[in-house]
C-alpha cells in the first residue's frame, strides 16, 4: 500500500476544521501522511490542530507566518513523504473512500481527477453545481485542454483539490506567492509532466461555500488569470493546436479590461493593466504573422479603449443573463 500524503493549508477556519480533519481521519485508506501547515491563524485553529496531533501520529503539524495559501502549499509539498499528493482546503471534507477509489483506479497514470460536489456552510438550501464527467475516461495532454477550454469543466481541470497527483509532477514546481487563482498558475506545468491523466465520475470532494473565503472577495483576481493564461502559451504551443491556441489568446483580453476594472484604473492597477498588455501584445504579433485572425485583431484594437471594451462585455453578459 503506497504513502498517500494529504496536505492541508489552514487558516482561521476554526468552524469548519474539525469536520475537514475528521473526514480525513476516517479514510478507508490507512497509509497516510497528514499534513497541516497553519498559515499563521488568529483564530482557535491552530489549537485544533494540535488538538488532533496526540489522537494520530500519522498527522504532522507546521505553523508559519501568514504568508498565503501558496506558501502553506510549498511548505507541505518541501516536507512530503508520498508516492502521492493530495490536497485538501481546510473549510471542506472529502467522502470516506476518496483516497480508496483514487489510488484503486489511477492505474499507471500520473494524475486522477475526481467530481466535486459544492455544499453550504449548514448542508442547507440548493446550490447551482459547476459541471461533471460522468463516466470514467482517460484523457491525454491535448483532450484535457479541450475539456477545461471548451467543455464547461474548467474549475474541474484547474483546481488543486479534487485530484491525486504523482509527487514528481512537482519536482521544480511551486505554488506562486502572492497570487490569488494560484491554481491557474501551477496547472498548465503539471499537465505538461502528465502521460496519461485519468478521469472518474465518482463525487468524492464536498466543497463548501462560505461567504468569506477568498473566492467570495470583491477582487476576483482578472490580472491573475490573463497572467497566467499568458504564462502557459509556450507550452499550448506544442500542441499543434490552432484551436486550443486561439481560445487561450482569445480568453485574456477581457480577463485584462475586467481587472483594470475591478481595481478602478488607479495606481499599480493601471500599472499591471499596461505592463500585461504589452507583453499580450507581444505575443499576439507574433502569431498573427502566422496563423491570422480577425476576432484576435479586433481584441488587440479594442484593448486600446479598455473602457469601451469593458462596457462591450457588460452589454453582452446583461443580454445573456
Amino acid at each position: 500500500m503506497e504513502l498517500v500524503t494529504v496536505i492541508i493549508p489552514v487558516y482561521n477556519v476554526e468552524n469548519y476544521l474539525s469536520k475537514c480533519i475528521k473526514s480525513i481521519l476516517r479514510q478507508s485508506y490507512k497509509n497516510l501522511e497528514i499534513i497541516l501547515v497553519d498559515d499563521g491563524s488568529n483564530d482557535t485553529s491552530f489549537s485544533i490542530c494540535n488538538s488532533f496531533i496526540v489522537k494520530d501520529k500519522r498527522i504532522k503539524l507546521y505553523h508559519t507566518n501568514n504568508l498565503g495559501l501558496s506558501h502553506a502549499r510549498n511548505v507541505g509539498l518541501n516536507h512530503a513523504n508520498g508516492k502521492y499528493i493530495v490536497f485538501i482546503d481546510s473549510d471542506d471534507y472529502i467522502h470516506k473512500d476518496m483516497i480508496s477509489i483514487m489510488m484503486h483506479k489511477i492505474g499507471n497514470a500520473d494524475m486522477l481527477i475526481c467530481n466535486y460536489e459544492k455544499v453550504t456552510d449548514n448542508n442547507d438550501g440548493l446550490i447551482l453545481q459547476d459541471s461533471k464527467m460522468l463516466k470514467d475516461d482517460t484523457w491525454s495532454l491535448k483532450q484535457f485542454w479541450q475539456y477545461y477550454y471548451f467543455d464547461d469543466l474548467r474549475a474541474f481541470c484547474c483546481v488543486a483539490w479534487n485530484k491525486l497527483y504523482k509527487k514528481d509532477l512537482f519536482d521544480n514546481v511551486r505554488y506562486p506567492l502572492n497570487r490569488i487563482h494560484e491554481d491557474e498558475y501551477v496547472i498548465g506545468k503539471i499537465v505538461n509532466k502528465c502521460k496519461k491523466i485519468k478521469v472518474i465520475g465518482n463525487t468524492l470532494y464536498y466543497y463548501v461555500q462560505r461567504p468569506n473565503s477568498i473566492m467570495h472577495q470583491s477582487y476576483h483576481g482578472n490580472f491573475e488569470i490573463a497572467e497566467a493564461l499568458l504564462g502557459r502559451y509556450n507550452n499550448l504551443r506544442k500542441l499543434n493546436s490552432v484551436k486550443i491556441l486561439n481560445e487561450n489568446l482569445n480568453e485574456i483580453p477581457g480577463f485584462l479590461v475586467t481587472g483594470l476594472d475591478e481595481t478602478h484604473g488607479q495606481g499599480k492597477g493601471k500599472e499591471r493593466y499596461f505592463f500585461l498588455r504589452k507583453k499580450y501584445n507581444f505575443i499576439l504579433k507574433q502569431y498573427l504573422k502566422k496563423q491570422f485572425s480577425i476576432k484576435l485583431y479586433l481584441k488587440y484594437l479594442l484593448l486600446l479603449t479598455p473602457r469601451f471594451y469593458y462596457f462591450i462585455i457588460k452589454l453582452h453578459k446583461n443580454n445573456f443573463n
